[in-house]
């Protein structure tokens, strides 16, 4: 009885220790109580809680299943296995304890989408699925469940319904944190990121924006050509997270997309030098590099980081603008066969059925099958950005040479005068126009 008093004691001390945040004198008192009372599973559990939080996970882990053994019927044990486990990427371990769960509380969200998070994370996306449809029935509104499942949709590529979930998790869920900015994100791999801003308006709006989930936003608005929108959440940052690397790399693409090429170097060399590994470092710098007129280092840069990290590899996702760049990049270093390869992964080999209304794309798009040599399919793709864009330069100038080289002179001539009318100031109109001279001579030559 005295030991029973006394343990009731030493909970009750650690009671308040805790709510006082000492979790070292926390942990010292609940030890004392478990040791006079190894029976009671609470203590156990509250004991497992606390280290926990002090970082002692393991320990946790073996105090919550002994819990769980001495409170057959409890909820809470089996559950905080199943975060712990998960913590520890142990994830069909995870889900197993989330299983066990739910068969004592069917309604318990938490266990619920972590389970979902647990199976999708094993690999096991139909499990997955199935835990989602039985939330559905068993939870009135199970908000973290459609968060849940939606990251798993985005990682099979589903984007379609990935959106669709990611909406209801947000109806239901209004205050789930950065969630709208993991929407904004499948929005952008599905070429629409010019509807991110008020999705990541709402978000910062909200307050309370963590680091990750503000540089993932910069991101975003980088990837939608916001420039000073993303510039402007990277200076906050950078008065909080000085030292990260992936900030720095954020801004130096900001800065040389602002032309400003002192800055972008300086954050590139910073960034390198906080982790030289950092994905995307080497390409920005050689992007930057370019710009300011060092082609040859660049190409060098360019050629091996491809060859060591190639961007068409499965798993890789590279946003509109970035895979426009780099290809665009590859081209001007004369790196044909890799910038084929970026752009056939980022948008495929059919651009003017599934890209057909990008102008950007079915710009780069004809450059790249002419440098391949690929005359049909450039001039195709260039006719279909003169319909978007009647004044297009660039499919002006390339129906004009493609027609001088297959000899058509006459279609040239129309080509070029059409171009002259839109742009009467444009170098290579009038380089064109020389080499169509050159033609005429040649040809009237060869005629007499």
């Amino acid at each position: 009885m005295a030991d029973a008093r006394k343990g009731e004691h030493h909970a009750n001390r650690a009671r308040e220790m805790l709510r006082q945040g000492r979790l070292v004198d926390a942990e010292r008192e609940l030890r004392a109580a478990v040791a006079s009372d190894p029976t009671r599973g609470d203590w156990m559990l509250n004991l497992g809680w606390t280290l926990e939080a002090s970082g002692k996970l393991d320990e946790a882990l073996q105090l919550y299943r002994q819990s769980g053994s001495l409170l057959p019927t409890a909820r809470d044990p089996r559950l905080a296995e199943g975060l712990a486990l998960a913590k520890l990427n142990r994830n069909e371990e995870a889900a197993v304890a989330f299983e066990s769960t739910l068969k004592l509380d069917p309604k318990c969200e938490t266990a619920v989408s972590m389970l979902i998070r647990s199976l999708a994370l094993a690999g096991r996306h139909e499990e997955a699925e199935t835990a989602y449809y039985l939330a559905l029935h068993s939870i009135e509104r199970p908000a973290t469940s459609h968060l849940e499942i939606a990251r798993s949709l985005l990682a099979r590529g589903d984007l379609k319904r990935a959106e669709h979930c990611y909406r209801r998790a947000i109806a239901e869920g209004p205050s789930l944190i950065g969630a709208r900015v993991e929407l904004a994100r499948v929005l952008c791999l599905a070429d629409r990121a010019e509807e991110t801003a008020t999705l990541l308006s709402e978000e910062f709006r909200r307050g309370g924006v963590q680091p990750a989930i503000a540089l993932e936003a910069a991101r975003i608005h980088l990837a939608a050509g916001r420039n000073a929108e993303a510039t402007q959440v990277l200076d906050q940052l950078a008065r909080t997270e000085p030292s990260n690397p992936r900030l720095h790399l954020l801004l130096a693409r900001a800065m040389r997309r602002r032309q400003d090429l002192v800055r972008a170097s300086r954050h590139a060399e910073i960034g390198a030098r906080l982790a030289k590994d950092l994905p995307g470092l080497v390409f920005e710098a050689a992007l930057i590099g370019l710009s300011r007129g060092e082609r040859a280092k660049a190409r060098e840069v360019l050629a091996k980081e491809f060859e060591e990290r190639p961007l068409d590899r499965p798993g890789i996702n590279i946003d509109r603008i970035d895979a426009i760049e780099l290809t665009r990049a590859y081209l001007d270093c004369g790196l044909t066969d890799e910038a084929a390869r970026i752009f056939a992964a980022r948008f495929g080999k059919d651009i003017r059925r599934t890209h057909g209304d990008d102008t950007e794309v079915l710009r780069l798009g004809a450059r790249l099958a002419l440098a391949q040599g690929d005359s049909r399919e450039g001039r195709a793709r260039a006719r279909r950005l003169l319909r978007l864009v009647p004044s297009s330069i660039d499919a002006l100038h390339n129906l004009a040479l493609l027609a001088i080289k297959r000899g058509e002179l006459e279609v040239a001539e129309a080509w070029l005068a059409r171009g002259r009318a839109a742009h009467p100031t444009d170098l290579g109109l009038k380089k064109l126009r020389t080499l169509l001279w050159w033609k005429r001579v040649l040809r009237a030559m060869r005629l007499a």
